[in-house]
């Protein structure tokens, strides 16, 4: 019987011996940093020189940059002539983009007083989705279009706004 406490008491003095033995697994850890991305314009959006009548109208301004027009909305060749939005966009190369543009119309208003105003509304992009793969070398570019909504014998001045173009990683 001592032969058996003995073996016993070993095994429970030799169990948390056997318990306490560890094992360590060296884990690499990593992090990816992208350039950050940018945008710049590199054109403004004009939808050129038009005139009007007493019934309203738009004129609609493709990406590439042609326009039609609707309702009392007449185009002209007069100088400054219509140019779509352009963009460029650098960051790292490969990686896709998204463009967000406005979803509400945006208000542009007659230099000079009066408080004349026009909206713009239904932006669109050159880019299938709203959305591109950055080139080889970090760069991309893309153009934006949009609709005048022209009111009735508006009255003639410059009009002038601003909408927002952001882009992100997507």
């Amino acid at each position: 019987m001592k032969t058996n406490l003995a073996k016993l008491l070993f095994l429970l003095l030799a169990l948390p011996a056997i318990r306490m033995q560890a094992q360590t697994e060296n884990t690499d850890a990593f992090a990816n940093i992208v350039t950050p991305i940018t945008i710049t314009e590199t054109r403004s959006l004009h939808f050129g020189t038009l005139s009007t009548s007493s019934a309203v109208g738009t004129c609609v301004l493709a990406p590439s940059g042609t326009r039609t027009q609707t309702g009392g909305v007449a185009l002209t060749s007069l100088s400054p002539t219509a140019t779509s939005a352009a963009y460029t966009v650098t960051g790292t190369a490969g990686i896709a983009y998204n463009i967000s543009l406005p979803t509400t119309n945006i208000t542009v208003t007659r230099n000079g007083g009066g408080g004349q105003t026009m909206t713009i509304s239904t932006f669109i992009s050159s880019k299938t989705g709203n959305a591109s793969i950055l080139s080889g070398t970090g760069t991309d570019s893309f153009t934006v279009g949009a609709t005048l909504n022209v009111g009735a014998s508006q009255v003639a001045g410059l009009y002038q706004g601003n909408f927002n173009v952001t882009v992100t990683y997507n």
